[in-house]
């Protein structure tokens, strides 16, 4: 059962985004982060009906490639559960930094599903899209662009993201 929760938290914590893989290789300049949840909270129950809950999550990412490449991102999510649905992001933003340069993001819409084998979750995947609101530096070039992110677990706490920049 605490296995299942870290993973369902884990899940939440995902923030990051988008469309499909489709989208992914149609766009050019795509990044690569290695993620892992830095404050996750378990699951709380809404209360109204069964299996309708929030998850509140924060995360950190190492981004390789584009434009994004060598930064550091920290972000917030909080994802909508209802029992037997895929999880729906409510809000999501964070902020890529690395030397002289930041990037505040804010994602606009996110799926999570979770994945299973033998009646167990074992992780999750899922799609975001979003907006650069605000880029200095080297990622100005960001600023005002969007974005969509596949993502899914790779296992020992992490999962993938990967984004592309219109």
């Amino acid at each position: 059962m605490h296995r299942t929760s870290c993973i369902l938290n884990l899940a939440a914590a995902l923030a990051l985004t988008t469309l499909s893989a489709t989208a992914l290789a149609q766009t050019a300049v795509v990044s690569k982060a290695t993620c892992q949840g830095i404050g996750v909270a378990p699951q709380e129950p809404i209360g109204d009906r069964e299996g309708h809950a929030i998850t509140v999550s924060q995360y950190s990412c190492h981004s390789e490639g584009g434009p994004l490449d060598g930064t550091v991102m920290t972000g917030t999510i909080i994802f909508e559960w209802n029992k037997g649905v895929p999880a729906v992001m409510l809000v999501g933003s964070g902020v890529f930094r690395k030397p002289g340069a930041i990037a505040v993001f804010q994602d606009n819409e996110s799926a999570l599903s979770l994945t299973m084998a033998d009646g167990k979750v074992t992780g999750f995947t899922g799609t975001s899209k979003g907006v650069y609101k605000l880029s200095t530096g080297s990622l100005a070039s960001l600023a005002g662009k969007s974005y969509t992110t596949t993502f899914h677990t790779i296992g020992g706490g992490q999962y993938v993201v990967e984004r592309a920049s219109d």
